[in-house]
C-alpha cells in the first residue's frame, strides 16, 4: 500500500496552461494597465480645426520584460490646471449642443483653436489654488478670441506675460471678426484696462498670479453675421436660459477645484451667476468672500475713470493685500 502511494505521489503535476496567452495569467494580472492621455475621447471633443500638437503627460518608462514582482509606478494626481482644462473641454462640448437663436451666425471656441496659448496660460499661472479668483463672462473678439487668455489684450499676453503659442482658425470664421492670434493689431479695451491695472500694481505677472487667477465662466464667443459681439447676457429665448444653467453647473465644479478665499465677479452678469449658486445652496457665502467689481468694458454704464475706480475698489474690498505680498 505504501508503495502505491509513493508511485501516485511521484506523478508529475500538470503544468498550468498558457494557451492563448503570450505570458502567464498571473503575469498579465500584474502588468500595469495603460493610462488615458489628456486627449482621451472620453472627455475631449472631436477636433474641428487643423491638426496641432497635443499635450501628452510624461510617464515613467516600463521595462520591456516585466518580472512577476514588478509593481506599476505611482502616478501623481493631475495638476490643477489639467483638471480645469478637462472641465473646460466638457463645458465647451455641452454648450455646443444647445440650439442658438438665428441671429448667432458664428460661435468661436478659443479653448480649442487657441489651445497652445490657453494651455501656456494655465500651466504657467495655475500651479495651485489661488486665494483670489476673478470671474469674467466670456471671450471678447479682440482679446481671448485671439489669445485664449481671459481679457487677453495681445500686448499684455505677448509682452507682459511672455506667452507663446500657435493659434488656428475657428470653424465658420467671420470676415468681420478674423482670428490672427498674437499677430492681431486690434486693441482690446477691456483687456488693456484690466491687465494694465495689474501691471501697474504688481509689476510682474508672477506677483499678480502668486495669489490670484482669472477665469471665464463661459468659454465661447457668439457673433452676429455683421460681426457684432453677442454676449451671453444679450442672448434671447431658451438658449439664454439653457446656457446659464449649463455654465452654472460647471461653475460649481470649477469653484470646488479652485477653492478660493475670495471670489470677485467682474460685472453684474457674473455676479448673478454666483448668486444663483448661493440661492441653490451650492455655494456657502459664509465660507468664501463674494464681491463684484465694475467690468472694464467701455460699453458698461458709468464706466469713466475705470482705473481709478477699480484701484479704490480693490482697497475697499480687501483684495489689495493679495496683490502686494
Amino acid at each position: 500500500m505504501l508503495r502505491k502511494k509513493l508511485k501516485l505521489s511521484d506523478q508529475p503535476e500538470p503544468e498550468p496552461t498558457t494557451a492563448g496567452f503570450d505570458y502567464a495569467p498571473m503575469e498579465f494580472a500584474l502588468r500595469p494597465q495603460s493610462l488615458l492621455p489628456i486627449t482621451s475621447p472620453h472627455f475631449e471633443p472631436k477636433p474641428q480645426f487643423a491638426p496641432q500638437p497635443q499635450y501628452q503627460p510624461e510617464l515613467p518608462a516600463i521595462p520591456s520584460a516585466v518580472p512577476l514582482y514588478y509593481l506599476p509606478p505611482v502616478v501623481p494626481a493631475l495638476p490643477l490646471w489639467h483638471r480645469i482644462y478637462q472641465l473646460e473641454l466638457q463645458l465647451c462640448e455641452a454648450l455646443k449642443q444647445i440650439p442658438l437663436p438665428a441671429e448667432v451666425a458664428a460661435t468661436y471656441d478659443p479653448i480649442q483653436y487657441a489651445a497652445e496659448l490657453h494651455l501656456a496660460y494655465m500651466q504657467r499661472f495655475l500651479d495651485r489654488p489661488k486665494a483670489v479668483l476673478f470671474l469674467g463672462m466670456n471671450p471678447g473678439p479682440w482679446g481671448m478670441c485671439q489669445t485664449g487668455v481671459p481679457f487677453g489684450h495681445v500686448p499684455s499676453v505677448r509682452d507682459w506675460m511672455q506667452l507663446r503659442g500657435q493659434v488656428y482658425k475657428p470653424i465658420g470664421e467671420l470676415e468681420a471678426r478674423p482670428v490672427q492670434g498674437l499677430a492681431c493689431t486690434r486693441g482690446e479695451q477691456s483687456g488693456q484696462r484690466w491687465w494694465g491695472l495689474y501691471e501697474q500694481l504688481c509689476g510682474t505677472p508672477e506677483n499678480f498670479f502668486r495669489n490670484c487667477f482669472v477665469w471665464n465662466i463661459c468659454p465661447l464667443a457668439f457673433f452676429h453675421s455683421s460681426g457684432r459681439n453677442i454676449t451671453p447676457a444679450e442672448l434671447k429665448g431658451p438658449a439664454k436660459t439653457r446656457i446659464q444653467q449649463v455654465c452654472n453647473e460647471f461653475l460649481k465644479t470649477a469653484l470646488d477645484l479652485f477653492n478660493p478665499v475670495i471670489i470677485v465677479s467682474v460685472g453684474r452678469y457674473t455676479e448673478d451667476r454666483v448668486k444663483a449658486l448661493v440661492k441653490q445652496n451650492l455655494l456657502d457665502p459664509n465660507r468664501v468672500q463674494l464681491s463684484c467689481m465694475p467690468h472694464p468694458s467701455p460699453r458698461s454704464l458709468n464706466n469713466t475713470n475705470w482705473l481709478e475706480k477699480a484701484r479704490q475698489w480693490l482697497v475697499d474690498h480687501g483684495v489689495m493685500p493679495y496683490l502686494q505680498s
